[in-house]
């Protein structure tokens, strides 16, 4: 078991300097490897749909939520592990390098789809591998890559461009919730949680769609474990 890291990345359609934080990201995802789970939301103004190429929209609930918590600024801009300020592109490498690397769980995913009835049951299962005397909650996220949309960048349109992983949902609430009566969760000990999705009536594709749990400081938001599983 490994600590891996939560990357907030806020973004848009029509953000000009999006695509080469796009870039960024995917170098340091070669670099960190599934060390680092990343969230792309699009949210606040640069999300905003428009008429014509732009119609497309990218926004849920839980992203807005987020954006307004995290008193995000701009786009493209980032937060590790929910516990930093707004972070602009050339401080992403060094924030994630410095992030704390403490084992404080291990969470396993489930996922079973059901193609019939278009429903997905997600099985989770954490285990504490360190005292952790705050309350936690788990927060379950629904991401997908792989969505062709346009993107502005600054002298064109890419009409074809490749959107990964894209906050869809927050599954369980903005921030998840108890899976004990009050959040406290004993070392050596292994807690189940599940949760069921409807993909019914959504243009959301299971095949490139994964699921994130987040174990989370209840209080101040501190992420103390991230792991990711595809859907299918």
């Amino acid at each position: 078991v490994y600590r891996k890291i939560l990357f907030d990345e806020y973004t848009g359609h029509t953000c000009i300097g999006c695509p080469e934080g796009h870039v960024i990201l995917e170098q340091m995802q070669a670099q960190f490897g599934d060390t680092l789970v990343a969230v792309g939301i699009h949210a606040n103004w640069f999300a905003e749909p428009e008429s014509g190429l732009f119609s497309y929209d990218f926004r849920n609930p839980t992203g807005e939520q987020l954006y307004n918590d995290f008193h995000i600024t701009n786009n493209p801009q980032a937060i590790v592990n929910r516990s930093s300020v707004p972070l602009d592109k050339p401080e992403w490498v060094a924030s994630v390098q410095a992030a704390d690397r403490t084992r404080y769980a291990a969470i396993q995913i489930i996922n079973q789809y059901n193609e019939s009835t278009k429903n997905l049951k997600i099985n989770t299962r954490t285990t504490m591998l360190e005292d952790y005397g705050q309350a936690t909650q788990l927060s379950l996220l629904l991401v997908e890559d792989n969505i062709i949309k346009p993107q502005k960048f600054s002298d064109h349109v890419d009409t074809f461009y490749v959107h990964n992983h894209v906050l869809r949902a927050g599954i369980n609430g903005n921030y998840g919730e108890f899976i004990t009566p009050d959040g406290i969760l004993e070392k050596d000990h292994e807690y189940l949680y599940g949760y069921s999705l409807d993909f019914s009536e959504k243009d959301w594709n299971p095949d490139n769609c994964s699921i994130i749990a987040i174990l989370l400081d209840q209080q101040n938001k501190k992420v103390l474990q991230v792991e990711k599983t595809k859907v299918k």
